[in-house]
């Protein structure tokens, strides 16, 4: 898989979106994470795959929210990230692992793509996949731009590039996003939460 879109400081910069005071930040993430939770306690998370899962700071967060599923895979292709996910949250697994290429021995009932799509070369191939991989349903999560690059700037990230994250190559505002996803899976719920786009889709697996 290309994953060019890792940088040298893709793990540093993903601890500090979790770390970072500043006021606005911590307030824009928190009503995201937040409405995340909400979703997720209305699906079935018995077996629950997060693709992207980085260091698990977002389960991290899930937990302190009441939320932990029963068996949680974590799949990423930062090998340091994964270490950190193992340490703060040993009672699940961390695979290292090409999803493209990856065929798991029965579909999960939630498969997760939180802030990832929007870092993916041919990003519909890879929904393809998530799609593929659930017997329940796929939660997505994306910047809403351009106001993600907005509130980026007042928080005062990335200023030199307008607010732009330097890994995005994908870019959906809350329309041109459920039109895309709409040519893989069956949205069944749309969720804006500025600055951030939440999709739930229904699967046939």
């Amino acid at each position: 898989m290309d994953n060019n879109t890792i940088r040298h400081d893709t793990s540093q910069r993903h601890r500090d979106k979790y770390a970072n005071k500043n006021i606005v930040h911590q307030l824009l993430l928190g009503r995201f994470l937040d409405a995340m939770a909400e979703e997720i306690r209305q699906l079935d998370t018995g077996n629950t795959l997060d693709f992207g899962c980085g260091e698990a700071l977002f389960w991290q967060q899930m937990k302190e929210r009441g939320l932990e599923p029963q068996n949680l895979i974590g799949m990423d292709l930062r090998g340091d990230a994964l270490e950190h996910a193992k340490s703060i949250l040993p009672q699940h697994r961390f695979l290292n692992q090409d999803i493209l290429s990856w065929q798991p021995e029965k579909p999960y009932d939630l498969v997760i793509a939180s802030q990832v799509l929007e870092h993916l070369p041919k990003p519909g191939e890879f929904l393809d996949k998530l799609v593929s991989l659930s017997c329940g349903h796929v939660l997505l999560s994306v910047p809403w731009e351009p106001f993600f690059r907005l509130a980026n700037l007042a928080r005062g990230r990335d200023i030199l590039r307008l607010g732009n994250h330097p890994e995005h190559i994908n870019s959906w505002g809350a329309r041109t996003f459920t039109q895309f996803v709409e040519q893989h899976a069956r949205i069944v719920r749309t969720r804006q939460v500025f600055p951030f786009l939440i999709v739930v889709c229904q699967t046939d697996n």
